[in-house]
């Protein structure tokens, strides 16, 4: 089914997140959605990439996009610290991402962000623990426990806590760990402590699973 904006519902992804202490949905469409209609609308399109930057930590990649309308230049980037999960594959976002900025700039979706665009920021769904004070609130409950529990502090990852190795960490994992230490001003004592549940002595020894749980909270400290 298609919405007013000629998307199809399996063509946007909706994300909840929080605005002045309330949870909204916000709709972003996916580049696949923009090319359908772009090439629906137009008997000839052409869309062409040109890679600007590449290295093994950065890509950037403009595209071009000519519809019936003219030509629109759209700008794409990805880093291996911000798409930890697609490290190995920085180009192909950072193309991605270009053209689906493109397209946007070539009306179709306009007033929409790209789902490609925040797929590393954002949850896909309202937490657990916001679903349950959505319901508190709409029930009217106030116990004591929510007015005086103090907010949660993420747990170190442990060894235990996960679900299988999946292979040594990425070098853009270890990259990314290494910055966020530093950034959270960890000396070694403070990083061995962390990875001694792990049974590591450093980054490189730890597996992709277990280093992406240690990136998740290298991130809450040095947000804190």
């Amino acid at each position: 089914m298609a919405n007013a904006n000629g998307f199809r519902d399996d063509e946007l992804v909706t994300r909840r997140q929080k605005v002045n202490g309330e949870w909204v949905e916000t709709v972003f469409p996916r580049v696949g959605g923009r090319l359908r209609l772009a090439h629906e609308q137009n008997d000839r399109l052409g869309i062409e990439t040109e890679v600007i930057r590449f290295d093994e930590n950065f890509a950037v990649v403009k595209a071009t996009v000519t519809t019936v309308k003219g030509s629109f230049c759209g700008f794409g980037t990805a880093s291996a610290q911000r798409d930890q999960r697609l490290a190995d594959s920085l180009l192909e976002l950072a193309e991605t991402r270009s053209i689906a900025r493109g397209l946007r700039f070539s009306g179709y979706g306009v007033e929409f962000t790209s789902a490609e665009e925040i797929s590393h920021v954002m949850p896909e769904t309202e937490p657990a623990t916001a679903q349950s004070e959505s319901k508190d609130s709409r029930s009217g409950t106030d116990t004591q426990e929510n007015r005086n529990e103090p907010e949660a502090k993420a747990a170190v990852p442990s060894r235990a806590s996960g679900n299988g190795n999946g292979g040594k960490a990425t070098g853009a994992q270890c990259r990314a760990l290494y910055a966020l230490s530093r950034k959270a001003r960890m000396g070694e004592e403070d990083l061995e402590t962390v990875l001694r549940p792990l049974n590591a002595t450093r980054f490189e020894d730890l597996s992709i699973a277990e280093a992406s749980r240690l990136i998740q909270y290298f991130q809450t400290q040095v947000a804190a």
